[in-house]
């Protein structure tokens, strides 16, 4: 019985070996598994304990002082509803956030004529290639007096020949008084002035308050844009011109002809839609004196050359 294990033993020791070895391999990785277990399990504990240990911040509020700015101004109150459309040139001329005149600003197709240039040679300005433009005004809706004067500024470059940006012309008005009353004759011919040097001086400017009807027609006949001051009324819902200065208002526009044999005054660049008006009606609501103005038992021509009245107006021509 020795004898068979010692064959035994001798044939398959390389066997028992290998098998004792594995054996011994799995009993360490085991025994080093379960104590890197229990190592894990320990330094958590740890970890939850101080955690546990450490106490809780209370978070505080801290107060900023704003220092006291003082009795606010009076501020603006609006009578209409303001829209968004205020630009920042307005806001620094001092009017307030939101600022429109009008409940709304128009968005009609609404259309403004341009004036007819009379050609005085060959290579002069002749009639424009349009003869109307959009009404460009936000603010203001159309058929109201507000924007007569930027606007036949307007009128008045575009037939010219300029393609002026309206939003850079009223924002320069803007800044020589164009308000939701209005602008003033000096604001009107320092717009211009500031635009024309903006352009590079391409055209021509004369203004004064010394002007006749015999002026307009000659300036207009030399190729020039007229733009005068008459007083005009509403009645019945439409705009007249009238010679009455205590129950009128003031509107900028565009004389572009005046035809003495039918006594015939045309205008453009009116945002009241005003064309044309009859020769006597547009003298006494030009005039600076109307009660002057006598109506002439001859002829309009005569009347012209000896007339006494000197009126504002403002030319622009090409030089």
């Amino acid at each position: 019985m020795a004898s068979t294990l010692l064959v035994l033993i001798s044939r398959w020791w390389k066997f028992f070996t290998i098998v004792f070895v594995i054996f011994d391999l799995f009993l360490v990785a085991g025994l080093l598994l379960f104590f890197a277990a229990r190592e894990a399990e320990r330094v958590a504990a740890a970890e939850v304990a101080r955690l546990n240990a450490t106490p809780t911040p209370t978070a505080t509020a801290t107060a900023t002082v704003t220092p006291w700015p003082g009795t606010p101004p009076k501020t603006y109150k609006p009578v209409m509803p303001p829209t968004p459309l205020a630009t920042d040139v307005l806001a620094a001329s001092g009017f307030p956030p939101g600022f429109t005149p009008t409940p709304r600003p128009t968005r009609e197709p609404v259309m403004i004529s341009l004036p007819l240039i009379a050609p005085v040679s060959a290579s002069s300005v002749g009639v424009p290639v349009i003869n109307q433009i959009h009404y460009p005004e936000p603010f203001f809706p159309a058929g109201t007096n507000n924007a007569c004067g930027p606007v036949a500024l307007y009128a008045a470059l575009w037939a010219l020949g300029a393609n002026v940006n309206y939003g850079r012309l009223r924002d320069i008005a803007v800044h020589n008084g164009f308000t939701s009353s209005g602008i003033s004759k000096q604001g009107m011919v320092n717009t211009i002035i500031t635009l024309n040097n903006e352009l590079g001086n391409p055209y021509v400017i004369e203004y004064g308050n010394h002007f006749a009807t015999k002026d307009l027609m000659q300036k207009i006949r030399q190729g020039g844009i007229a733009i005068v001051l008459i007083r005009v009324r509403r009645a019945n819902g439409r705009y007249y011109v009238t010679a009455d200065r205590q129950n009128s208002i003031g509107h900028f526009l565009i004389v572009e002809s005046i035809n003495t044999r039918t006594r015939i005054v045309r205008f453009a660049g009116s945002t009241l839609g005003m064309d044309e008006v009859a020769l006597p009606d547009f003298i006494q609501s030009w005039a600076s004196n109307p009660q002057a103005v006598v109506r002439p038992s001859l002829s309009w021509q005569n009347y012209a050359k000896k007339e006494q009245a000197e009126n504002w107006a403002l030319f622009i021509k090409k030089r």
